[in-house]
């Protein structure tokens, strides 16, 4: 059930940002008129509380920001070196084909060609999940009619030579699960959880103690509530991989297609 809340607040930035920002802003306008009851009491020993209790609120929410911002951006390097990596293993396995019997060198091109094709659709398939299951589909069996040549090239020709198409392939194909389960890594629902409750209750207490001034500060109750659901919104794309504003490039992988289009006569 959070899960599915979670997913669907950070379905993209502009959810995010919206959500976020409605939440936050909320919560200093409640804090605000809780405060002004206080104000209005004229209780001056609750109000010498509101400043460490504020403190105290909005540093551990920065903690919690710095701490969840150090989560995606490690994440999205990740992602952003295994583009290389695949692409330095494809061009690698597309050279140690060279070594092939000729029966087979030809077709193993072609097929690391349309791999690379494939590898790119399921990048630009972003969140549509039919174009990513049809991208899936085309690289196990693309996969499978390379692993079906490798085989065939053991067998008549079982040298060290060709032992080393079998790493190279093999290495490619791991780096494929590697990039899947990078995709599925994501920065927990429950610290997402965590950082909504707290940046919630950091605004609240933000907007008591302008409401104890018994003054309206446009800081208090705008100013940072925007500026922390802006700040969420950054993270949050950080850590989705297909899609919003930050992206990974997959300029390897286009140098790479480039690279292996066939001698023009």
């Amino acid at each position: 059930m959070l899960d599915t809340i979670l997913s669907r607040i950070f379905a993209s930035q502009w959810h995010v940002i919206a959500i976020v920002s409605i939440v936050l802003l909320a919560a200093a306008e409640l804090g605000f008129n809780f405060g002004l009851r206080l104000h209005l009491s004229n209780d001056q020993a609750r109000k010498d509380q509101i400043g460490g209790i504020q403190g105290a609120m909005l540093g551990l929410l920065g903690l919690l920001l710095g701490f969840t911002f150090a989560m995606s951006v490690g994440r999205y390097e990740s992602r952003r070196a295994l583009v290389l990596q695949e692409a330095n293993s494809i061009g690698t396995t597309y050279l140690r084909a060279a070594v092939l019997p000729d029966a087979h060198k030809t077709g193993v091109e072609d097929l690391l060609r349309r791999y690379v094709d494939v590898r790119l659709d399921f990048f630009r398939a972003g969140e549509d999940q039919g174009k990513l299951a049809a991208a899936e589909r085309a690289t196990a069996q693309i996969q499978r009619e390379l692993w079906a040549h490798a085989v065939s090239a053991g067998k008549e020709a079982p040298t060290p030579i060709t032992a080393i198409f079998f790493n190279a392939l093999n290495d490619t194909i791991d780096l494929d699960a590697t990039r899947m389960n990078a995709r599925r890594t994501r920065v927990p629902g429950a610290v997402w959880l965590l950082v909504l409750a707290v940046a919630a209750c950091g605004c609240c207490a933000s907007g008591y103690g302008a409401g104890a001034s018994g003054e309206r500060g446009a800081f208090a109750n705008v100013v940072l509530p925007l500026l922390i659901a802006v700040v969420i919104t950054l993270i949050a794309d950080l850590d989705r991989p297909r899609g919003g504003m930050i992206v990974i490039s997959q300029q390897p992988m286009l140098d790479l297609k480039q690279s292996l289009q066939p001698d023009q006569p």
